[in-house]
């Protein structure tokens, strides 16, 4: 079951002989390595696999769980003033000086998260709208409903988030609901290739130099 110091606990349990726990000490652990090195999974979940689900690494970390948005968020965000109106608006998205950003987030004077509206959404409504109504602020034009990232939480849970609305990108905000950065789907897939790759670079070569007329040799190293 590779679970050795439960067995050891339910076999002084049982028999009350304390003098057995240099044996099962012994027999236990040899028995784990046995199933790690041996064994590719558990009893536990071998008839699981028979029936043909699908099993990972039994005592595998997930890198998103331990991995916090504040880590990968992006901080180079261009966001927007609720107190802007929708006309001053259309010249702050141009290309040149929204560097592509194509999703805005929307604040108040002291940082603090309105809501996010996208380019496409803020040049349609300037299309539609008359002279009077394009001096309507982006406050009153924003949607209220955002879904937003904490920065001190996992990836895991904004993978999850993302799941459930649909939604590839968030605006990350504090504590203080004041906006710090932007979090996107393909921040949180560069974040899982780095931790894979360093997992697979766990060892490297160094290169030794030699004397002149000697052959250089090289050597791992963990």
């Amino acid at each position: 079951m590779r679970s050795p110091f439960t067995g050891i606990v339910f076999a002084l349990e049982l028999t009350h002989d304390f003098n057995m726990m240099l044996p099962l000490l012994v027999a236990n652990f040899l028995a784990h390595g046995f199933t790690v090195l041996v064994l590719k999974r558990s009893i536990l979940t071998e008839k699981i696999s028979r029936r043909g689900f699908h099993l990972t690494r039994e005592y595998a970390t997930d890198p998103l769980e331990i991995l916090f948005v504040r880590e990968v968020m992006r901080t180079s965000v261009v966001a927007l003033p609720a107190g802007e109106t929708l006309e001053g608006t259309r010249e702050l998205i141009r290309p040149r000086k929204a560097h592509g950003q194509q999703l805005f987030p929307v604040v108040t004077r002291d940082g603090k998260l309105v809501g996010v509206i996208s380019r496409n959404h803020i040049l349609r409504l300037h299309e539609e709208a008359s002279g009077p109504e394009r001096q309507r602020t982006l406050g009153e034009i924003v949607p209220r409903d955002t879904t937003a990232a904490q920065s001190d939480e996992s990836l895991r849970s904004v993978v999850y988030r993302m799941a459930e609305t649909g939604f590839t990108r968030f605006p990350v905000i504090d504590e203080h609901q004041s906006l710090v950065g932007m979090v996107s789907l393909d921040d949180l897939l560069k974040a899982r290739n780095r931790n894979l790759q360093e997992e697979r670079a766990r060892e490297r070569v160094l290169r030794l130099r030699m004397p002149i007329g000697a052959r250089s040799t090289s050597e791992p190293v963990s």
